[in-house]
């Protein structure tokens, strides 16, 4: 979806998926327990990409802009002034591809910012990037700094070259590959990112296989969001063949001896064992949930302009919403950015999509109340529930988790009928 057509598909949405003026939710820290606090300072250094994967929704990846010095520090400054900085942090520098300024320029970066913040928490650093321009200099950088690294990279060459090219139309595959050896030459460990389609779900154990032999332990499943200009996804009409795919990966990463853990499947089991923590606010307690929490997750863009809640949201075309930014650092405080129409308005509008999960989903204390941004790109509305998104990352590796588990409690108590099962069983189901 062109810009100009999104801004008009906002502005001009039916009414009963703009509701969100009809309810309006207060807004003061002091009703949060506990403490509002950020855990993910989300820095975009430069819009600019060198690859045009066709699923990517970022809208300005050809702008060359960069973070200024200033700006890096007045982002770290802000945190501090409004006690949002907590014992951790970890920053992101996550954009466009982060790679292309110099690496020099993190050491200054990441320098601002132990200079601001040293002293109150400990900071970490994670870069999530293409892999096509790591070489021994980045390296050296990663290693200095104790960067976590993420790279993407959706598997075997067929499927990765058909979505992920450069701009002049040819694949990446190959420059990815050797991105990922020097990595694993300088001993640097790292997990993956794979968009995944239609196409890998056909191929499940070609999938798994391609992360085996390349030695990476911790992959992550993502898929081709409808969100901003990618208007629409390809797995919608495909969640059976997904749900096939998740199954697969499952009796793939729970065969003895294997090493490749598919995060959606850990965050499940681990879901599953320990519920996520609640907050209270206003008398409601609510399971913790990053994107629906304010300031929990903060984006700051290259010219200082930052956001809340889901990070793909930060500068997306909204009249209703004030484009998602709620103010710049260089002009006042993160807080302050609450005082904003854009963010009161969001605030009410999520407040409500929670409150619409936790009446409809069986899953919400498991969730915490889905993804404002999905929910708006896909339902048109921040304040309603379920989604694709919700079914995919979610919904489906939970309950294949959960069936696995309670099919291996069921042949334990096959196995040796005195053995106390209901209790254990319960567990499982909290």
């Amino acid at each position: 979806m062109a810009v100009d057509a999104l801004i008009r598909w906002l502005d001009h949405r039916p009414a009963a998926a703009r509701r969100s003026s009809a309810f309006a939710a207060p807004f003061d820290p002091a009703d949060f327990s506990p403490a509002l606090c950020t855990r993910l300072l989300i820095l975009q250094p430069t819009p600019f990409c060198n690859l045009d994967c066709d699923y990517c929704y970022l809208p300005d990846r050809n702008s060359t802009a960069r973070m200024s010095l200033a700006t890096v520090r007045l982002a770290a400054q802000r945190l501090l002034a409004d006690k949002l900085a907590g014992d951790e942090l970890t920053v992101v520098w996550h954009a466009g591809e982060p790679l292309t300024l110099p690496a020099a320029w993190y050491d200054d970066a990441i320098a601002e910012i132990h200079q601001v913040l040293g002293q109150h928490c400990t900071v970490s650093h994670s870069i999530q990037t293409n892999g096509t321009l790591i070489d021994d200099q980045w390296c050296a950088l990663i290693r200095r700094h104790g960067i976590r690294v993420g790279v993407s990279v959706d598997g075997p060459a067929e499927l990765h070259d058909a979505h992920r090219r450069t701009r002049d139309g040819k694949g990446t595959h190959a420059r990815v590959l050797r991105g990922m050896a020097c990595l694993r030459e300088h001993g640097i460990e790292f997990h993956a990112i794979a968009v995944v389609s239609p196409a890998t779900f056909a191929q499940p154990d070609a999938f798994f296989d391609f992360f085996e032999a390349q030695g990476i332990q911790d992959v992550g499943c993502n898929f081709d969001e409808a969100e901003g200009p990618h208007a629409a996804s390809s797995l919608a009409g495909h969640e059976a063949a997904h749900a096939a795919f998740v199954g697969r990966l499952l009796e793939r990463s729970s065969l003895p001896g294997s090493r490749v853990r598919i995060r959606e499947l850990a965050i499940a089991l681990r879901l599953i064992a320990q519920p996520l923590p609640r907050l209270r606010w206003r008398g409601r307690h609510w399971p913790e949930n990053g994107q629906t929490l304010p300031f929990a997750l903060l984006s700051v863009a290259h010219n200082g302009d930052f956001s809340t809640f889901s990070p793909e949201l930060l500068g997306q075309p909204s009249a209703e919403f004030g484009d998602f930014v709620f103010g710049n650092v260089a002009r006042g405080g993160y807080l302050d950015g609450a005082a904003s129409e854009g963010f009161r308005r969001a605030w009410s509008a999520i407040v409500r999509g929670v409150r619409e999960c936790e009446a409809t989903c069986a899953h919400f204390g498991y969730c915490g109340g889905g993804a404002p941004a999905n929910k708006l790109y896909e339902n048109g509305d921040l304040g309603s529930g379920e989604t694709l998104y919700c079914r995919t990352m979610l919904k489906r590796p939970f309950d294949a988790v959960l069936s696995q588990l309670e099919k291996q409690q069921q042949g334990n108590c096959s196995a040796s009928p005195a053995a106390a099962c209901g209790p254990e069983r319960e567990v499982a189901k909290q």
